[in-house]
């Protein structure tokens, strides 16, 4: 995945977090599960999932959201903007993309939880999970948004 404009750059509403994409993501996602809707006011969630070692935060961060001793929702301690979530798998961080200075290219590849999609809820997903995809399904996944997921022009 030598095709990616890195590095990308992010930040929260108020500007005290700073974020550096610095390695490309693995996949992109839309979750519709209940907590995400509730924590994000909105029908989903989007997600760039990356590296751990590829996403490089300046600011400080504070642990909010679901409290769940498996997940660690960070959030600005200024805006209390959320901009990623840690915990759910080694190695890996799920960073929120709307947080670019350029999201304008961005499509979730696939979509989870979609026996809580909101009626009209669309995200233009190329994959569907009536859940959340197992360990089994993500070599496919990463394959697959490695061939034709959206990337940065």
């Amino acid at each position: 995945m030598t095709d990616w404009p890195l590095p990308l750059k992010a930040s929260c509403l108020c500007g005290q977090v700073k974020m550096t994409i610095t390695a490309p993501p693995i996949c992109t996602f839309a979750c519709h599960c209940r907590a995400c809707q509730k924590l994000t006011g909105g029908a989903y969630s989007l997600t760039l999932m990356l590296p751990a070692t590829g996403l490089k935060v300046e600011g400080e961060t504070e642990i909010g959201g679901l409290h769940r001793p498996e997940l660690h929702h960070h959030f600005c301690t200024h805006c209390k903007n959320w901009l990623y979530t840690d915990g759910f798998a080694e190695g890996l961080v799920n960073m929120r993309p709307t947080l670019l200075e350029d999201a304008s290219w961005f499509i979730p590849y696939a979509e989870t939880m979609t026996t809580d999609r909101l009626p009209g809820a669309q995200t233009g997903a190329q994959v569907s999970f009536d859940g959340f995809p197992g360990e089994a399904d993500f070599p496919a996944l990463m394959e697959g948004f490695a061939r034709h997921g959206a990337r940065p022009g």
